[in-house]
């Protein structure tokens, strides 16, 4: 099992915890990152009011499905990126934390 962390705006929460996370983009991706820190990177650019960053437990049997990007900077975000092909269910959302601008 390899664990990953996604991070959106507080906004999108409600949906996340009825549909799990939806791979909306054209790649038809859900992005992560191997830590909290680093998803948090990627969307405190957006300046959300509050972010929630949700952890993600990806069974064996799934990891095929994980790629790492290359879209985001690597010498500015100082971190990997990766992506999951497709949706993720909410079998695989582990936790959440929220983090605010306070």
């Amino acid at each position: 099992m390899k664990v990953f962390y996604h991070a959106t705006s507080i906004e999108n929460l409600n949906s996340i915890l009825e549909n799990g996370i939806e791979a909306r983009n054209i790649e038809k991706l859900v992005y992560m990152t191997e830590n909290p820190q680093d998803a948090l990177k990627f969307v405190a650019l957006r300046f959300y009011p509050e972010i929630v960053v949700i952890k993600i437990k990806i069974p064996k049997r799934y990891e095929h499905k994980i790629v790492e990007t290359f879209d985001h900077n690597h010498n500015f975000f100082k971190c990997r990126a990766f992506g999951y092909k497709g949706d993720i269910p909410l079998s695989m959302l582990s936790s959440y934390e929220i983090y605010g601008r306070n």
